[in-house]
């Protein structure tokens, strides 16, 4: 009798033991989320989710603002995804074995930095050689990358070799316009590509006076040939600005003359016609001016 009792004993640890090592088997630990690597990013961008006990890439759910995102790869630490087409700011949640998890803070989705090529943008003027100059300056604005003739919403202004800016106050010069905005402006030296934030950067706005981008031969961005007559862009002098509602764009101006000639003839080539390159961020708050 004692022996059976023993044997069933026996056999009873034995079933508790297998049938517990064999939940433990069947217990799948939570998964955690700690971080992410950016918390603002445009369409496309790669971005890094981090946490704990993440599983196979293929048991993950990814969404931005609710729109599925793609999961590149997974380690149990860490899943790389991208930001989807047509995902909005909002939350980014990772699912995984039927548990979701909101990643903290929210997204921001941002919009794609605009890069473009303005070709034969008029300034004309009037006067010089002498006389006063005059004339009203061409109004453009960043946002819609077109001339302008609203009378809040531009940001910068063309009149002869002149740039204004819709910041500060008039200088003083003739039939030029009211300054109702914020913009502001600086000079950076280098190569426009190199050029890729304006962080850091001290914008000068319109005074009495004086423009935030200087006038006159080698003083702001071109330089001006006595011998050939002509006016050409000083390389390696980018102009960063800010816009008249805060934000930031960057311009490499390439010509003066309309088709930009290779080698303008002042005779022959229509000038204050300017062809230039920007790069504008149209997002709140981001200085980014990298369009690479």
């Amino acid at each position: 009798m004692k022996t059976t009792l023993k044997l069933f004993s026996l056999f009873t640890l034995l079933f508790a033991f297998v049938a517990c090592s064999e939940d433990n088997e069947g217990t799948v630990p939570e998964f955690t989320v700690t971080a992410i690597s950016a918390e603002s990013a445009t369409v496309g961008t790669e971005i890094t989710i981090s946490g704990t006990n993440f599983p196979d890439a293929s048991d993950i759910n990814l969404t931005f603002g609710g729109v599925a995102a793609p999961v590149s790869s997974a380690t149990s630490t860490q899943i790389v995804t991208a930001v989807p087409n047509g995902a909005s700011s909002g939350a980014v949640t990772v699912t995984a074995n039927g548990i979701t998890r909101e990643v903290t803070p929210s997204f921001s989705v941002l919009a794609n930095l605009v890069s473009a090529t303005v070709e034969n943008l008029e300034a004309p003027q009037t006067g010089g050689q002498g006389q006063p100059i005059g004339g009203p300056f061409t109004k453009f604005s960043f946002e819609t990358g077109e001339v302008t003739d609203s009378e809040t919403d531009w940001d910068i202004a063309f009149r002869g070799t002149t740039i204004a800016v819709n910041g500060g106050t008039v200088t003083g010069t003739n039939d030029e316009p009211a300054r109702n905005g914020n913009a502001g402006a600086t000079i950076a030296s280098g190569l426009f590509t190199d050029v890729t934030t304006a962080d850091g950067l001290t914008f000068e706005v319109d005074a009495d006076g004086a423009f935030a981008i200087p006038t006159g031969s080698q003083e702001g961005w071109y330089n001006y040939n006595p011998a050939t007559f002509t006016v050409t862009p000083i390389p390696g002098r980018v102009l960063v600005f800010r816009t008249h509602d805060g934000k930031y764009a960057k311009v490499e101006i390439l010509s003066y003359y309309r088709d930009a000639p290779a080698e303008p003839d002042a005779f022959t080539d229509e000038s204050r016609v300017f062809t230039f390159n920007y790069v504008y961020n149209p997002n709140d708050g981001e200085t980014s001016l990298n369009a690479n």
